[in-house]
């Protein structure tokens, strides 16, 4: 087992719209990654959690609570209207993720698609669902399901601003996943 694989994984689901590129493509896609930047007016509750440190001293819990609620509503409504108005998506089918982690990820799909194709993906946490995560993977596996598969990719380009919220992400949802067994018992 190489050790992409050892890598931990995370069931989720996640907004993921893909398309095959060949391989004439990669390095136009590959520079739309590179040249791919959040926007400075754009707020993510999650990424700026980051920034905080001890200088803030108590931060008030109820606030931050309410901002992450908002920002989740926010969230919703930027999903609804960019699955209505964006022509950025031309050509890309949409889907959702089945895992996630660090060095790949897999999703549902139900078209033609082969071991090796590469494919372009702008993936959407739900963290900031306005950020688009844009990554060329590779086909490493293809498990057929009565209602399509899930298609295994590693990322062959991803930015490492990129990555490290795909970390983040995970230690988000495992932490969640914690804390809710822990008020089972």
């Amino acid at each position: 087992m190489d050790n992409k694989r050892r890598d931990r994984r995370i069931k989720n689901r996640a907004i993921v719209y893909y398309k095959i590129i060949g391989e004439n493509e990669l390095d136009r896609v590959k520079e739309e990654i590179d040249g791919h930047i959040e926007p400075e007016d754009s707020f993510s509750f999650f990424a700026s959690l980051n920034n905080l440190d001890s200088s803030f001293g108590d931060l008030n819990k109820a606030f931050v609570l309410m901002m992450k609620e908002m920002d989740a509503k926010l969230n919703y409504i930027i999903d609804l209207l960019r699955d209505g108005l964006s022509s950025e998506f031309d050509g890309f089918i949409k889907s959702y993720t089945c895992d996630l982690s660090s060095y790949g990820l897999s999703f549902m799909c139900d078209n033609d698609i082969r071991d090796g194709d590469f494919v372009f993906i702008k993936l959407f946490l739900p963290i900031a669902s306005h950020y688009a995560i844009k990554v060329i993977g590779r086909v490493v596996r293809i498990e057929r399901e009565d209602k399509g598969c899930c298609v295994g990719i590693d990322f062959e380009k991803i930015t490492a601003a990129d990555r490290e919220i795909i970390i983040h992400y995970m230690i988000y949802v495992e932490r969640k996943l914690a804390k809710s067994r822990l008020n089972e018992q």
